[in-house]
């Protein structure tokens, strides 16, 4: 296999194939500035405690200001993360990140007197300054967001110290990143000629998709042996997260940590459980698709590291970037003349920095500037797995040119619930166009595979992750303690019943959930398969034609922040409490294995 070739140095790159930081600051010292300014209104904004209830003029002037600083924090930490990932190497974007972290900190701890103030204010009081000032209506979501919380919100003493005890709280997290990122070392796998290769975090998806099964294999059970060796400490570490948690929902008046967490978007528990059950009615079909797997690729006997692999290899020919934006314009022209306009913006202006470049953090992602635009951060190298990363990151920035193009800043931050729909809905599209515009056989086998990957990686697999965090979480309210070998033996229990007995489960795999991440933000994955999900329905309603989708699903888009989720995702189409759409979306992944078993 060869290694990946050397890549440039950040300032060997045109600067017409990068982001455009500019549009926020034109250079470090009006960074400084603006920063420095953000503490002092931080220190003024003290002027508001003790009095959110005089009057409606008295709040109105409040939560203007506490939206004008949040806004200015927001463009000085947005700007420091992005000269940071530019250059991971640049050691002043290490400290410029650690300035706009504590910058964040005191922001948060001068504003935390707000919720507590308003939750403290007579019951009526919030509904009558309403009535009394038309100027207050842009806020209404959001006050009558604190009157339905309420009760869950705790003296402004008590607030004040969890804000500023944040960082500690949630530092068993970073202990397990450190641990996982800086301190683990792996050794290196051989393919099936006894070529060694190195392992690294950041080569671990190209070795696991290899068509080089020995590779696969060696890559897999070393990874995961490495967590093994440290699964104690991991254990803690997660123990120690979920018992903060658990402990901060009995404080606040939670039945369950999860009931805690899904309050923040106003989600009902029973969104979690409609999700499993779902899914749970759709296993028969993803163990139909393990056995054909297993038949197609002709081992004796499946393991994961066989669930990854592409079943033809990509055709060689790299796709220009030029190209790969125009492939993705075509694709996504179904929804719309103001959706295309969007992207002419984000395609022409520099919004997205594409270019690989040494120290540029890994990965892909699209953040959202109020006041200026969206920014791309990712790392195209002429793959057609680039060009999806592109569709996805373009439907995380065109929500957000809606959003804040339509909405006030307090109300244009979209729910993580809303987010993923509209990326995936984007993925889903292009795999539409794709698989229209082909007909090559092997090409179609393939498209037909990375649908079914999709399937696997956001639906079943984050669904029982979901499980997973359920049921720790579970145990911590109800015995007080986790261990490593009991995480182990749930995590293998979940694998068994979601792959059925046509995978076969290697020890060493039963201690992947130390490598999740994500198990330190509790009950946040279940949104990648609810929003997948709701993705699919919708790309098949706007490829339909059906009741104007394509317009429901740009309004969607615009709405931003200014409602709860589920209304807002229900006005497009989707009703995912009551109708039917998670059966409906399961059945999409059902007629997929349907397809590939005809095509192979």
């Amino acid at each position: 296999m060869p290694e990946a070739q050397s890549v440039p140095a950040r300032s060997e790159l045109p600067s017409e194939d990068t982001w455009q930081l500019e549009d926020l600051f034109p250079d470090q010292e009006a960074w400084d500035a603006a920063r420095r300014d953000v503490l002092s209104r931080a220190k003024a904004f003290e002027r508001h405690r003790s009095h959110l209830g005089d009057s409606p003029q008295a709040l109105l002037s409040a939560l203007k200001d506490e939206d004008d600083l949040w806004l200015a924090l927001d463009h000085v930490f947005s700007w420091a993360f992005f000269r940071h990932d530019q250059d991971t190497a640049d050691p002043s974007g290490v400290a410029i990140v650690q300035q706009a972290q504590a910058t964040n900190a005191l922001v948060s701890e001068a504003t935390s007197f707000m919720q507590p103030e308003l939750v403290a204010l007579p019951e009526g009081r919030i509904e009558s300054f309403l009535d009394e000032a038309e100027e207050l209506t842009v806020y209404r979501y959001a006050l009558l967001e604190v009157v339905r919380r309420r009760e869950h919100v705790l003296g402004k003493d008590v607030e004040a110290a969890l804000a500023a005890f944040t960082p500690v709280l949630h530092a068993p997290g970073e202990i397990a990143n450190q641990l996982s990122d800086a301190d683990l070392r792996f050794p290196d796998v051989e393919d099936s000629e006894g070529v060694p290769h190195p392992l690294t975090h950041g080569r671990y998806p190209r070795y696991i998709t290899s068509r080089d099964r020995e590779l696969r294999k060696n890559t897999y059970l070393a990874m995961h042996r490495a967590y093994a060796g440290h699964s104690h400490a991991f254990g803690a570490s997660l123990a120690a997260n979920i018992r903060r948690a658990v402990t901060e929902a009995r404080l606040r008046g939670y039945p369950s940590s999860l009931a805690m967490q899904l309050d923040d978007s106003a989600l009902p528990v029973g969104i979690y459980d409609r999700l499993i059950d779902a899914v749970h009615g759709a296993l028969p079909d993803l163990h139909r698709y393990i056995r054909w797997r297993k038949d197609y690729l002709g081992v004796q006997a499946l393991h994961f590291y066989d669930i990854y692999p592409p079943l033809a290899e990509e055709k060689a020919e790299s796709i220009p970037w030029t190209d790969a934006k125009a492939l993705v314009r075509e694709a996504l022209r179904p929804l719309g003349d103001v959706y295309g306009s969007k992207l002419d913006e984000l395609f022409t202006r520099r919004y997205i920095d594409w270019r690989e470049n040494a120290g540029k953090t890994s990965g892909a992602y699209s953040a959202g500037v109020y006041g200026v635009h969206p920014y791309i951060l990712m790392s195209y190298t002429g793959q057609r797995e680039g060009v999806f990363t592109l569709a996805h990151e373009a439907g995380h920035a065109v929500h957000s040119m809606l959003s804040n193009e339509r909405q006030v800043f307090r109300n244009s931050q979209y729910r993580i619930f809303l987010a993923e729909v509209a990326s995936t809905t984007n993925e889903h599209l292009l795999m539409h166009h794709l698989l229209e515009h082909t007909e090559d056989p092997t090409e179609r086998l393939v498209l037909l595979d990375r649908s079914i990957q999709n399937f696997l990686g956001t639906v079943f697999r984050q669904t029982y992750f979901a499980e997973f965090e359920r049921e720790a979480h579970r145990q911590m309210a109800e015995e007080g303690s986790l261990t490593a070998e009991g995480l182990s033996h749930a995590y293998e229990r979940l694998i068994r019943a979601y792959y059925g007995d046509g995978l076969v489960v290697d020890a060493e795999g039963t201690f992947e959930w130390a490598r999740i991440p994500h198990f330190h933000r509790p009950f946040y994955v279940f949104q990648y398969a609810t929003g997948y999900i709701s993705a699919a329905a919708l790309s098949q309603a706007i490829l339909e034609g059906k009741d104007q989708a394509a317009l429901r699903y740009t309004d969607l888009l615009s709405a931003g922040g200014s409602d709860d989720p589920l209304p807002i995702l229900e006005r497009s189409g989707v009703d995912l409490m009551h109708g039917d759409a998670l059966r409906k979306g399961m059945g999409l992944f059902a007629a997929l294995v349907d397809q590939i078993e005809q095509a192979g």
